[in-house]
Order: C-alpha cells, then structure tokens, then sequence
C-alpha cells in the first residue's frame, strides 16, 4: 500500500486493502486497484482503475473512470461514471454514466442520464433517459419524465439494443426499443421496435406501426 499526500486533506491511494482512512480527509483519490473497508465521508471522490467500497459513503462528488463497486448504501449529490458503476442502493441527485451501470436493489435519484447499459432492481427518479447501447434490464423504472432510445452510435445490431423492463410508471414517457409488461403514464409514446403487454394511460398515447400493445386503458386522473 503507498499513501501520498499531496495536499492538506487530500489523500491519494494506489493498492491494497484499506482499513484506516484518515478521518479528516475531504478528497479522496484512487489511482490503481483499492479496496475500502470503513465508512468514507469526503466531499469528493476521484477514482481511476478498480475502487470497491465495502460500507457506506457519503460525498458531494464522485467521479470515476474504470470500475468502481459501492457495496453499502451511497449518498452522493453528483456521480459521473465513465466505465462500470455497481451500486447496491442509495439517494443520487445527478447521475451521468457512460459504460454499464448496475443497481443491485434500489436508487433514489433526481435525473439520470446514461450512455449505454443498465440493469437495475428498481430506479426511482424525477428525470431518467437512457441511450442504449446493449441490452438492458430494469425491474421497476419510476420517474416524471421518462426517455428509452437507442444510441446511434453503437454497432451492435437493433435487437441487441433493448430494454426489458416489468413496469415503467412516469407522467411523460417515451419509449422505444422497449419490451415491458406494464407502462402507465398520463402522456405515454410507444415508439418502435416497443412490446407492451399492458398500457395505462391518463390524458393521451400513441402507439408506433412497428411497435406491439396487447392492451390499451384509460384510467381517470386522480
């Protein structure tokens, strides 16, 4: 294990399995493969390689390119991932992944943004859009404002870029390249390449020629 301390608060760590994190640190940065055992309370994490959190953490700021796993519940005001992002549960406020995201049981977030893949329990959000790049799978996907599509830039084939999800709930939703048991919303777009097998819906729809509804209902707004 090699510490470096290169400023007042400032801790950098390179390898090994870390049980002793200096209490008064407010930035903590990782540069290697590092495996933290205590409880981490920064304002900011920097993380390049392979970080795995094994309790909770709290911190105003994550960025991390490589992998990262947070084992213990999180809470983080701004994370933005650029690579492999596991999490068990938490409360986000802004999530920006580009890469694979992983929420093993729930996350409570503000707004999402995710380039790629993502495979969830349940999400639970204000504003989710996902560009797909692969398939992914969410449990339970609720927001307001709802975007599935596919990123363009991909070169995998169309059908490798799905979203299989149980039940998505929002205000506005907008789909594509969705396949999902129930979706409710007031304003719902079923756009293509969609397979809903039951679709709630308050003030409108639609339903794209390529895309396959089993069943439509109108409920009354509450």
């Amino acid at each position: 294990m090699i510490i470096l301390i290169q400023k007042l608060r400032t801790v950098t760590l390179t390898n090994g399995n870390i049980k002793d994190l200096a209490s008064d640190c407010d930035q903590l940065n990782i540069r290697g493969f590092v495996t933290l055992h205590q409880e981490v309370r920064v304002k900011k994490i920097s993380t390049h390689g392979h970080s795995s959190f094994h309790s909770r953490v709290e911190a105003q700021i994550l960025n991390s390119t490589g992998s990262c796993t947070i084992k213990g519940f999180c809470e983080i005001n701004e994370i933005k991932s650029g690579g492999s992002l596991n999490m068990r549960n938490g409360q986000v406020t802004q999530l920006n992944s580009s890469g694979k995201l992983t929420i093993e049981q729930n996350l409570e977030v503000e707004t999402v943004d995710a380039t790629g893949i993502v495979k969830a329990t349940e999400i639970l959000a204000k504003h989710f859009h996902l560009k797909m790049s692969g398939e992914s799978k969410i449990g339970e996907l609720i927001a307001d404002e709802i975007c599935i599509e596919k990123d363009k830039i991909s070169v995998l084939p169309l059908l490798k870029k799905k979203l299989i999800c149980h039940c998505i709930k929002g205000r506005n939703v907008r789909l594509s390249y969705t396949n999902a048991e129930i979706v409710e919303g007031d304003v719902v777009v079923v756009g293509s390449n969609c397979s809903v097998k039951a679709l709630y819906y308050t003030d409108s729809y639609s339903i794209a020629p390529n895309a396959k509804v089993q069943q439509v209902v109108r409920r009354e707004k509450e």
